[in-house]
């Protein structure tokens, strides 16, 4: 329960005395600093060593009192820091320095107790949750029975795709790696395969084996016996005696390799921990070339290793809303499976509820089933209903132990960006762009030389989401993760623990009695305010709160802004009623608003630490701006990021901002010259244009030599024209075009653009109707997105496009077919069409059917929202299966 407190103290550490860019201007001994950032690195070993340990009363108090130490040094730092940043004089500043040195002194002395109490915890016995007789609950299994009578609803193309993958496909040894979250439907899926006759009669042997979670996904001699014990108890005619099995992990080895060896086989590893644990035990499998296969099921899958390449990698996804109606009214009124087609018609009251068990239960099997019996046993529906969905707002349905475990399994640099994703309300699409910013404000990413800290948070949230904690909303078009969640399962986890560490409050002030809020004014470092149904358990502190997030409006709160590092999504309403104490913000490094006001422009330009600045509009219409802002916003000296939409227009600076990485804001037609010669280091550029009744020439581009995206968006049929070739960006990777009319030599300097992966020509209009692509253009190309009613003739020449994976076409009605050079692009992995002419999608079909019949499988198309799959069935014909997503 201490290691989050650590963290947010050795952030704040880092932060205001470690970082040579950022002094605190405060004369420090930076030996001493050292030292103490060392103790707590000592604590927080401790403390991880101790993660989920079931120790004695010593242990569990000495963690809080490391806990409390860690919230209580924090606080007096940084406010002895504030008065030292904010004294008017020089006798103020002095007596401010002596605290802030008294408390450092104090601190350190207080680590080092707790440091010496830590060592006389050592001898006290403890059992880690992982060891031992204690079993995650879904995870417990028989280690040698295999499935049956299991019943799968919904999942077909899931089912068709396994299935495909185990009969189908080179002969060599294969694995098929199944990944999802706990209670999304890996062991059903797995085991309705496991018990299709086709399969049953494909391969000589089958074995399924339950890997025991207790003794830990790094005891490979677990594994390995339990494999054994597993393939020994079914082995055919006795080959090796049961009593046999040597206390040996070779020579086990090499019992199961026999008893392998010569056969087509088929072994289910289910429920590994990590899939590196099936690489501990791959030599155990022969590979004859006869077709074998291994499906491992795991919730953690390690991208990071180079040993599953070759691999399938599958993974599950939540069901949509009418496959999880149909699984709840299987669950509730039969247990024989029914036909998806067919209409099941369930009671009314069970009816009146459907959408709100389809929303509660967010698409999780697990939740639904578990749902579903509940209500199968009581008499008063709504009644009963009411109290489950209090219980799974406040609770969840997961196994607590289960989500301790999970939890304790991360780093400790983990575990604090884990619980940050609890400040988000509960079903709510995340913008990564925005949860990376909002980490490194926080100071949780650790810094590495020669890697920056966007690209270091990514790899963060990329590890969560190999663990399945998190779930992707959609892709960017750079293949990235643009939006992500957290499933509801796991959010309310998150919210308890996060309280739990005395770190964080989410409350639903509309819920509260008037006045009750003073209460919680002061229980936490991040405040939530969001609209939820049940309120939860707040453990009360006195903190000054570092972040607050406004996803309710109109939020009546009353709590110190003294210490603030982020204050995001606030309306300016809000703002004008509490200007007195927006002056002192000398910690403030993220901030957004609904729109500005009056009087902003001091709070900007007088500190030291902003380095986001988002002003949005509630009402932002195409046209002139009407507002203009001050040009003060540029003396902000660590701004790195200013976003401005379409309603506000800024003179460009007079200085050059180096730190400048992110830019959105309208275009200073009237000063050209000159402009981006400001801003040498940027990387992603947006751009408004309109306002001039002449045409506008875009230059100085060609000095952004780090500029990795620009968005160019024209309105109301503005002329813009583009660089020439040499002036262009060389390092741009990413170019969205909105409302642009590109003449034929725009179109000749875009597909020459060295390193060029993304396209979006979005209302784009070309000088005719005719778009003639030059043999080799767009070498490094990876997405297209192309908008145009007019376009009527799409001609590509050979050698364009090699590297094109997703082709996006909306309101082409005019074109009639796609290059025929597409069936030659066997990167090609989609091809989405919106709103187009039908004969588009014939030739969309086309397409496919050859990319299939040389050898590309992974080609998908969708029309119109839904997904067309074509998959070979055992006769090696193509079948259509639809999807509506």
């Amino acid at each position: 329960m201490a290691c989050v407190a650590l963290t947010s103290l050795m952030a704040t550490i880092k932060l205001q005395f470690l970082q040579p860019n950022n002094p605190s201007r405060v004369p420090l001994d930076d030996e001493g600093m050292e030292s103490l950032y060392e103790k707590l690195s000592s604590l927080q070993a401790f403390v991880q060593e101790k993660s989920g340990a079931r120790g004695g009363t010593a242990i569990r108090d000495l963690e809080m009192k490391i806990r409390d130490f860690a919230l209580d040094t924090e606080d007096c730092i940084e406010i002895q820091l504030s008065n030292f940043l904010l004294a008017k004089n020089g006798e103020d500043q002095q007596k401010a320095a002596q605290k802030l040195h008294q408390t450092l002194r104090e601190a350190a002395e207080n680590a080092a107790e707790l440091l010496e109490k830590s060592k006389e915890t050592d001898d006290e016995k403890v059992v880690n949750e992982s060891e031992g007789a204690l079993m995650i609950p879904w995870l417990k299994h028989a280690s040698a029975s295999e499935p049956s009578n299991v019943v799968m609803v919904g999942r077909l193309r899931d089912h068709v795709l396994i299935m495909n993958k185990l009969i189908w496909g080179s002969e060599k040894l294969e694995v098929v790696s199944i990944v999802g979250m706990a209670g999304i439907g890996k062991t059903t899926l797995i085991s309705s395969v496991y018990q299709d006759p086709d399969v049953e009669s494909h391969f000589d042997v089958r074995r399924w084996v339950s890997m025991p979670v207790a003794g830990g996904y790094n005891n490979v001699s677990q594994l390995l016996y339990t494999l054994l014990w597993t393939v020994l108890a079914e082995a055919e005619d006795n080959e090796i005696e049961k009593g046999s099995i040597p206390d040996d992990d070779d020579l086990a080895a090499e019992q199961v390799y026999k008893c392998l060896k010569g056969k087509r086989y088929l072994i289910v590893l289910d429920n590994l921990w990590n899939n590196r644990a099936w690489y501990d035990i791959s030599g155990c499998f022969p590979d004859d070339n006869n077709g074998s296969r291994i499906v491992i099921t795991t919730m953690h899958f390690r991208r990071d290793s180079s040993h599953y390449n070759d691999g399938y990698v599958h993974n599950m996804t939540l069901l949509n809303p009418k496959e999880s109606w149909n699984l709840f009214s299987w669950a509730l009124f039969g247990d024989n499976p029914f036909p998806e087609h067919q209409k099941i018609r369930a009671p009314p009251e069970f009816l009146e509820i459907r959408s709100q068990v389809v929303e509660t239960c967010e698409g999780l099997p697990y939740s639904i089933v578990v749902v579903s019996k509940r209500l199968s046993m009581c008499d008063n529906i709504r009644k009963e209903w009411k109290k489950v969905q209090k219980e799974i707002e406040l609770l969840g349905v997961l196994d607590r132990r289960a989500l301790i475990h999970t939890y304790n399994q991360l780093p400790q640099h983990l575990k604090v960006c884990f619980l940050y994703f609890g400040v988000f309300p509960k079903r709510s699409a995340i913008k990564v762009k925005l949860l990376l910013r909002l980490w490194i404000v926080e100071g949780f990413i650790n810094p590495l030389e020669g890697k920056e800290l966007e690209s270091q948070a990514y790899e963060y949230l990329q590890e969560f989401i190999d663990r399945t904690l998190i779930l992707i909303d959609n892709w960017s078009s750079s293949g990235k993760v643009k939006n992500c969640r957290m499933h509801s399962a796991l959010h309310s986890f998150c919210v308890r623990e996060a309280q739990k560490e005395g770190i964080f409050c989410a409350l639903n002030t509309l819920q509260l009695p008037r006045g009750s809020f003073s209460m919680f004014a002061n229980s936490c470092r991040w405040l939530s305010f969001y609209t939820h149904k049940f309120d939860y358990y707040v453990l009360l502190r006195t903190n000054n709160p570092r972040s607050i997030f406004f996803f309710q409006e109109d939020a009546e709160i009353y709590v110190s802004f003294k210490l603030l590092r982020v204050l995001a999504f606030v309306s300016s309403s809000f703002l004008q009623r509490v200007p007195t104490r927006l002056h002192d913000l000398v910690f403030l490094r993220y901030l957004s608003v609904t729109e500005w006001f009056e009087g902003l422009d001091y709070i900007v330009s007088t500190n030291q630490n902003l380095q986001t600045l988002v002003v949005s509009s509630k009402e932002s219409q195409l046209g002139t701006p009407t507002i203009h802002l001050p040009s003060t916003i540029w003396e902000s000296p660590q701004l790195q990021h200013l976003e401005l939409d379409k309603s506000y227009v800024i003179d460009p600076p007079s200085m050059d901002k180096d730190n400048m990485q992110t830019l959105s804001w309208v275009c200073p037609t009237h000063c050209r010259t000159g402009v981006y010669c400001r801003f040498p280091n940027i990387k992603n550029l947006e751009v408004f244009v309109f306002g001039s009744n002449h045409p506008i020439i875009l230059d100085n581009l060609e000095c952004l030599e780090g500029l990795e995206r620009l968005t160019i968006s024209v309105l109301f049929n503005h002329v813009l024209t583009l660089p020439k070739p040499s002036l262009f960006p060389s390092k741009l990777k990413k170019l969205r075009l909105n409302g642009i009319n590109l003449s034929e030599r725009d179109l000749t300097v875009i597909g020459m653009l060295p390193q060029l992966e993304v396209l979006k020509l979005v209302n784009a209009t070309f000088d005719g109707k005719v778009w003639e692509v030059e043999k080799g253009g767009f070498c490094q190309l990876k997405f297209l997105l192309l908008e145009n009613k007019m376009l009527e003739q799409w001609m590509v020449g050979d050698g364009s496009f090699p590297r094109l994976k997703h082709l996006v076409l909306r309101f082409c009605c005019c074109l009639e077919k796609l290059p025929v050079v597409m069936e030659d692009i066997h990167t090609l992995e989609s091809i989405e069409l919106e709103q187009c002419c039908p004969s588009i999608i014939t030739s969309a079909r086309c397409i496919i059917e050859s990319q299939r019949d040389a050898g590309n499988n992974i080609l998908e198309i969708k029309i119109n929202g839904e997904n067309i799959f074509l998959i070979r069935d055992k006769l090696s014909r193509l079948h259509t299966l639809r999807v509506r997503l």
